[in-house]
């Protein structure tokens, strides 16, 4: 029997803020283990952006047996939202936004707050996550990260220096994740 990919369904729902970054974990069931399951952010251009839990059929034939997932993802998103709004196959929820703890004090010093390896006054700092421990992804996804370029010379050079590299196993996220933290400068 195939099952369309679509929408995957949650039990729970949770998010942590971390500077500029909100951690998205999302906990569900899957009707077999023949789906791997994804946090997207809408197509749609609204502000603050809106995420969706899909699930997408993996190939072969899997035996038909409810297995639970968790997936986390790390998004950029407004400092000044107490909220974020995920779609999923029961509906659309509200998260609040929580404070992390001590349990994610290590996913912190990943996004930035580590005084052993700071960025320089005036410079942009970003983190980019890899789900895939691939360092070109995390560096693309922190370059991303970054915010646009504020510079009063038209065709300045950008310097980008990687301040750290690491990854994240575990924990109340279920991590699996290669971590780039870079600092960029102007001239």
């Amino acid at each position: 029997m195939t099952v369309a990919s679509g929408l995957a369904q949650r039990t729970r729902l949770r998010a942590f803020r971390a500077r500029q970054y909100v951690l998205i974990i999302v906990d569900g069931e899957l009707p077999t283990p023949g789906f791997d399951v994804d946090i997207v952010q809408s197509p749609l251009q609204i502000s603050p952006p809106q995420f969706t839990v899909l699930r997408r059929t993996r190939p072969g034939i899997w035996p038909q047996r409810v297995t639970p997932y968790r997936e986390a993802m790390t998004v950029r998103f407004p400092e000044g939202q107490s909220t974020v709004t995920i779609h999923h196959a029961d509906g659309t929820d509200q998260v609040d936004i929580e404070k992390c703890g001590e349990e994610l004090d290590f996913y912190l010093r990943a996004v930035g707050d580590n005084a052993n390896r700071p960025c320089p006054q005036g410079a942009d700092e970003a983190t980019g996550f890899s789900k895939k421990l691939s360092f070109e992804e995390a560096f693309a996804n922190a370059r991303a990260n970054l915010p646009p370029a504020q510079s009063p010379v038209a065709d300045s050079v950008e310097r980008i220096q990687v301040l750290e590299i690491g990854a994240l196993y575990g924990g109340i996220a279920g991590f699996r994740d290669m971590f780039v933290r870079i600092c960029r400068t102007h001239d």
